[in-house]
């Protein structure tokens, strides 16, 4: 619950039609309902501030319009950051590299007036769950920038030559306003040439990554992900300032995670033996776990999350992934499901 004195000035504000104490207030309580590790609340209530449909809503994340492809679908999605390094854990080494990435772009104006730039193009690899998109949110909102998510959908056409012109959009996009330009699945848009059943297209489109990479100008960041490094293109790697690799949670790293998805509703859980318990699994599976046991909790009245919460988050998740996989059995195989 947020502190009295917090919610007095909200009160207060919204009486004196102060628009800008308002604001204030709410951002307070926002802050506040963080630091008491409430993350879901706080995550929902900037939501809502930042709604465009509210009256006297901030100004939009950028004045120039979203490049559209043939259909006219969008070929990036303009949002507010939606993790921050508060809400990851990652190794100490990692982390090192991160912080000096931003370090260097938070003071980009010194590097200039040395002939220099700072990195401003990074690939994150590592296997689905680890982190990356959040990784690239985090660095955005540690630089006030808002994020610009690539839509592969949108991007990859059938026309020819058309999704290496939605490459080019995108970039330019980016160059004119100042962003951390997501390209989720990297992989999808630069894999190796020398593929069998190449028909030329391929070539083309890594060529245009290529070029466009190398001539990446402005203030914005390019964060590009990959799940599976070894398809890219051997000439992709050079384009980059920054290759970082992210892996699942070590021992310690998973008992900060544990401890962090929990926070507020702790309580007397024996962290280490939970951290034991999830060896091998992935921070989004952490997270998962984590939302699900909470939720429960919540919705029970308890003061804090149990062994029993957990334990049963846990077999739910197994339950699903089991039935998942089930599934692409048979559907591989070619079986129809089965009728009720």
């Amino acid at each position: 619950m947020a502190r009295s004195d917090l919610v007095r000035s909200l009160l207060a504000s919204w009486a004196s039609g102060n628009e800008s104490a308002f604001l204030m207030a709410a951002n307070a309580i926002v802050d506040d309902e963080r630091k008491k590790g409430h993350r879901l609340l706080a995550r929902e209530f900037e939501d809502v501030l930042s709604d465009p449909r509210r009256p006297g809503a901030r100004d939009a994340l950028s004045l120039r319009p979203v490049p559209k492809g043939r259909d006219e679908r969008p070929l990036l999605t303009l949002m507010k950051a939606r993790w921050s390094f508060a809400d990851l854990v990652h190794a100490p080494a990692v982390q090192a590299a991160l912080d000096d990435l931003v370090a260097e772009n938070e003071r980009r104006g010194l590097l200039v007036t040395h002939a220099l730039r700072p990195r401003q193009r990074l690939l994150l690899v590592g296997s689905s769950g680890t982190g990356k998109t959040a990784t690239a949110h985090a660095i955005a909102a540690q630089l006030s920038l808002p994020v610009a998510a690539a839509n592969l959908a949108a991007l990859t056409s059938s026309y020819l030559g058309e999704t290496a012109r939605n490459i080019q959009s995108v970039v330019r996009f980016a160059e004119s306003t100042p962003c951390v330009l997501v390209l989720d699945e990297f992989d999808a848009l630069a894999s190796e040439r020398a593929t069998p059943g190449d028909h030329g297209e391929l070539r083309r489109v890594v060529a245009t990554v290529l070029q466009v990479m190398d001539d990446v100008r402005g203030e914005s960041l390019v964060v590009a992900t990959s799940n599976h490094p070894q398809m890219l293109d051997s000439a992709v790697w050079r384009r980059f300032d920054d290759v970082i690799r992210l892996r699942n949670p070590d021992a310690r790293a998973m008992r900060q995670l544990v401890a962090l998805k929990l926070n507020g509703m702790l309580g007397p859980l024996d962290v280490s033996a939970w951290a034991r318990r999830l060896k091998g699994a992935s921070p989004a599976d952490v997270e998962l776990i984590s939302t699900d046991a909470l939720r429960h909790a919540v919705l029970d009245g308890a003061p804090f999350v149990t062994d029993e919460y957990l334990t049963f988050a846990l077999a739910r998740l197994r339950a699903r992934r089991a039935a998942v996989r089930g599934a692409t059995s048979s559907a591989a195989a070619g079986e129809e499901p089965a009728e009720e």
